[in-house]
């Protein structure tokens, strides 16, 4: 039969760029369960037939098309299943057609060309057949992967990998570009001080908060946007920078403090105790944000009261490669822990209600605040997100991307310990449960199939330990959901 990753990687190709990458790799491991028959003991004459698969696959679909899901991935996964069997019958003797018939057919095809004098092309075609054994499959008969088939298989999963990738680096970006810009155009051709438009708070109602650390090169610039977009009241928190960066922020006349502690964190929290305004828009002073788009976040804070607005990077471009990528890790990892989808968590530009961000617990020291906020807003208040720009840095940046992301990722863990320990530990529950159960189903299968001489106590124990050990999480988890709604029930009697 051929190797996995060859079944693996035909299907990827064929249905990525109909399906997308994320479904076309669910699809993909579907066309591999027929060879777990090895691990199973299962006679391959129920695993590859496609008489028995085509009756599984249409109470598959039935139940898909009777119940309105997803149709087009369950058709796509029913025929990757059925391809298993098929490109098995080019490589071995497969029992395509059982119970239908007891055989076992091979198809051989080879095509050859005899250059000599003259060039004789010759075909042969061959259907070879056998009775169907029926002694358990107990080896897989074929490498995971070959020379040839790995370069194949290699090539048919970068070709769709390559092509979402540009397709997200350019096309995507053009579109998104587009719609910031005509909805930057929309807002502002609107007054945001009109009545009519329902809005309870004043454009003086907000502060700028800019923390710094030797952005002389770009600090000035930002301070002159921010000002031609009406906004006066411009707070910098400096991190005692060695440049000109105070003395050009004094020139223009922002007011300035200096920090208490170190890292940009410190600077936020520094910020946030010395707001007098109802809301504050953090932004960086390297000149990447457009002080234009605060107007966005805060039509939206005040329209929908939200307590966070993150303005979400739509024109990426300007992002280095290495940290779009962990951009998106983290978002993910957020998403999947928090149960919410948070496109950007990592943006320098926020909005935040300042009576709501004086009772964040800001522990961090460095660039995983954003993350750190962002969770916390999530678990405790509202929040939303507007699409902004991000334009090319002013100077040197200070992040960097190993270490900084490293700990990002730390900080979203501990926040989602803290803040959400349903999900992180029913999370947790599930996968150790899953494999757990999956052992010692296996074992059992080969102590009552093959006897007790066929089953490893070790793998047994493994089994029973991942089990009992998912079992423990969902209990935590069940404890911190009786806690979390005590928690809840207790700040809405406070507030009566």
């Amino acid at each position: 039969m051929p190797e996995p990753l060859l079944h693996f990687s035909i299907s990827f190709a064929l249905t990525a760029p109909i399906l997308g990458i994320r479904r076309a790799v669910i699809v993909s491991l579907i066309a591999l369960l027929p060879d777990l028959d090895v691990l199973v003991h299962v006679h391959r004459s129920a695993t590859h037939s496609i008489i028995l698969l085509s009756a599984v696959i249409l109470i598959a679909v039935t139940a898909s098309y009777k119940l309105g899901k997803d149709l087009k991935t369950v058709t796509a996964s029913s025929l990757s299943l059925l391809s298993h069997p098929i490109l098995d019958l080019f490589q071995t003797h497969t029992p395509i057609l059982y119970p239908l018939l007891s055989e076992s057919y091979h198809i051989s095809l080879q095509g050859i060309i005899t250059i000599s004098e003259e060039i004789k092309p010759q075909f042969h075609f061959q259907i070879k057949t056998t009775p169907v054994d029926f002694n358990p499959f107990t080896a897989l008969d074929a490498p995971l992967f070959t020379d040839t088939g790995f370069i194949i298989s290699l090539m048919l999963i970068m070709i769709p990998l390559l092509h979402s990738t540009v397709t997200q680096l350019k096309g995507r970006t053009v579109n998104e570009e587009f719609e910031v810009s005509a909805s930057s155009h929309e807002l502002r051709s609107q007054s945001f001080l009109d009545p009519e438009q329902g809005l309870s708070a004043p454009i003086e109602n907000v502060t700028i908060l800019i923390p710094t650390l030797n952005e002389e090169k770009a600090i000035g610039k930002v301070i002159e946007e921010v000002r031609k977009s009406g906004y006066e009241d411009i707070l910098i928190v400096d991190g005692y920078s060695t440049d000109k960066t105070v003395d050009i922020a004094k020139s223009c006349g922002a007011k300035v403090i200096y920090q208490v502690g170190v890292g940009k964190a410190s600077a936020i929290r520094t910020g946030i105790q010395n707001i007098k305004t109802e809301y504050v828009v953090v932004m960086d002073g390297d000149g990447t944000y457009d002080p234009r788009d605060v107007e966005k976040l805060l039509r939206t804070a005040v329209e929908y009261d939200y307590d966070e607005v993150v303005g979400y990077r739509v024109d990426r471009k300007n992002i280095p490669l290495l940290h779009r990528f962990g951009n998106r890790v983290i978002s993910s990892i957020i998403s999947l822990l928090l149960g919410r989808r948070i496109r950007d968590p990592c943006s320098g530009m926020y909005l935040l209600k300042t009576s709501f961000a004086r009772n964040l617990e800001i522990t961090g020291t460095g660039f995983d605040v954003e993350v750190e906020i962002v969770v916390q807003a999530v678990s405790l208040g509202k929040v939303g997100e507007v699409p902004i720009r991000y334009r090319e840095r002013i100077g040197r940046g200070k992040l960097e991307s190993f270490r900084d992301g490293m700990r990002i990722l730390l900080t979203v863990v501990k926040i989602a310990w803290l803040y959400n320990p349903v999900l992180l530990f029913s999370s947790i529950g599930s996968f150790l449960g899953i494999i757990g159960l999956g052992i010692i189903f296996w074992q059992l299968a080969l102590r009552y199939i093959h006897g007790a001489e066929a089953w490893s106590w070790g793998w047994a124990w493994l089994g029973l330990t991942l089990l009992v050990l998912g079992l423990q999480a969902f209990t935590i988890a069940i404890i911190s959901l009786l806690l979390k709604r005590m928690e809840r029930r207790i700040i809405q009697l406070s507030k009566k």
